[in-house]
C-alpha cells in the first residue's frame, strides 16, 4: 500500500467513525431534549387555571437580564416554544457562517387564550422539532452559525437548546403555586 492510499484509508475511517459518533449524539440530545419537553408537558397537566398566570419572580432579573419582568407560566411556554422553533428552523435554513437573529414567529401561539390549546400548540411545535432533527444531515450538524455572539455548530445549537429547556422546565419546577382550599 502506498503511504498516499494509507492517509486516504486513514481518513475514510475517521469520517465513518466519526459519523457514527454525531449519529449517536443526535440520538442521546434528540432523546434527552424529548424528555425535558414530556417533563415539562406533565409539570403543565398538573396545573389549575389560576396557575397559568403566576408570574415568575422574584427570577426575573436573573432569568431575563432585566429586560423582562412579571412573566406568567403561558409566557415562558411561549417563549420556549418560539425559541425551539426558531432554532431548530435555523440549522436546517441557514448556510455555514451565518448569524442568526434574536427573532422568532412571535406570532407563534400567540392568540391563543385558552391554556390546554397553548399546550396542544407546544406539542405539536415540538413534534414538528423531533422530525427536523433527525433529518438533519451531517452539514447541518456541523455547519458553524453564531447566535447571540457565541459561535456553534448545528450540533452545538441542539445543545443549547435541550439546556435552555431544561433551564426554563428547573424554573417552572421552582415555582410557588397558590393553592385554593
Amino acid at each position: 500500500m502506498q503511504i498516499g492510499n494509507l492517509y486516504e484509508w486513514t481518513f475514510w475511517i475517521f469520517n465513518i467513525l466519526n459519523r457514527g459518533c454525531i449519529v449517536n449524539e443526535l440520538k442521546l440530545i434528540y432523546s434527552l431534549f424529548d424528555q425535558e419537553v414530556r417533563h415539562t408537558l406533565d409539570l403543565l397537566a398538573t396545573l389549575e387555571e389560576n396557575d397559568w398566570e403566576t408570574v415568575s419572580q422574584p427570577w426575573d432579573s436573573f432569568l431575563f437580564h432585566k429586560l423582562a419582568h412579571n412573566l406568567s407560566v403561558a409566557d415562558i411556554i411561549r417563549h420556549i416554544a418560539i425559541l425551539e422553533q426558531y432554532i431548530v428552523d435555523s440549522i436546517g435554513a441557514h448556510e455555514n457562517g451565518a448569524t442568526l437573529s434574536l427573532e422568532g414567529d412571535e406570532k407563534l401561539c400567540e392568540k391563543i387564550q385558552e391554556k390546554k390549546d397553548l399546550v396542544t400548540c407546544y406539542k405539536a411545535v415540538h413534534e414538528n422539532n423531533l422530525r427536523k432533527i433527525i433529518s438533519f444531515s451531517e452539514s447541518d450538524l456541523g455547519k458553524k452559525l453564531t447566535f447571540i455572539g457565541q459561535q456553534y455548530t448545528g450540533i452545538g445549537l441542539l445543545w443549547m437548546l435541550t439546556g435552555h429547556h431544561a433551564f426554563h422546565l428547573g424554573q417552572l419546577r421552582s415555582m410557588t403555586f397558590p393553592r385554593i382550599n
